[in-house]
């Protein structure tokens, strides 16, 4: 197994619904962020590999490939492969988890994980089919092994089996949110955006 390194790591600002990313194309907001990456390593390009990205709403602006679109979008070398995947919540995880596995593996000398989602324009919902005739991304046969849970209904669940309460998630919050600030304020954030 290849020894795996993590050259670099960029991502755009944390945006917010209706806020100054929100009439961004996804394509042009991750291919701004792949394009960053050449700029700050000096890297070319054309050594990648592969690059994976993860997006679970797609459709609409984040359909065919966002991944690819965006790396062509940006300019960036037609020979070079690239995907999305979704694996939900996780699916930019998922795909760094794949790059890691790509180069670990010998397969690739080099990839990237990344991946996109502007739910100001995509919201959350987008991929289920609004359309009579489109179909239900789950079928009968789905509900004789498993039950449908709400992200909110499983949410209740699992605080409910660990016995965390609304005091302690929201005291969680303010944690995160005060790490955040004190982080910007630091310039924490400087080398990656």
């Amino acid at each position: 197994m290849e020894e795996v390194v993590i050259v670099d790591a960029v991502r755009s600002p944390i945006g917010k619904r209706g806020g100054g990313l929100s009439n961004s194309h996804s394509v042009d907001l991750l291919g701004a962020v792949q394009s960053a990456l050449f700029t700050r390593t000096g890297m070319d390009p054309k050594e990648v590999g592969q690059v994976v990205g993860g997006c679970v709403g797609q459709v609409g602006m984040q359909t065919m490939n966002v991944t690819r679109t965006a790396w062509l979008t940006a300019g960036l070398p037609i020979e070079v492969a690239a995907t999305t995947v979704d694996a939900q919540c996780g699916s930019s995880q998922q795909a760094t988890n794949l790059a890691y596995a790509l180069v670990a593996s010998g397969t690739v000398d080099s990839a990237i994980g990344c991946g996109v989602e502007l739910m100001s324009q995509v919201g959350f919902g987008a991929t289920i089919p609004k359309e009579p005739n489109a179909g239900s991304p789950v079928n009968r046969n789905y509900f004789e092994h498993f039950e449908m849970t709400s992200q909110f209904e499983g949410s209740e669940r699992i605080a409910d089996h660990w016995e965390i309460t609304r005091d302690d998630c929201d005291a969680f919050g303010k944690l995160s949110q005060d790490r955040a600030a004190r982080a910007w304020s630091e310039d924490r954030f400087a080398t990656q955006i």
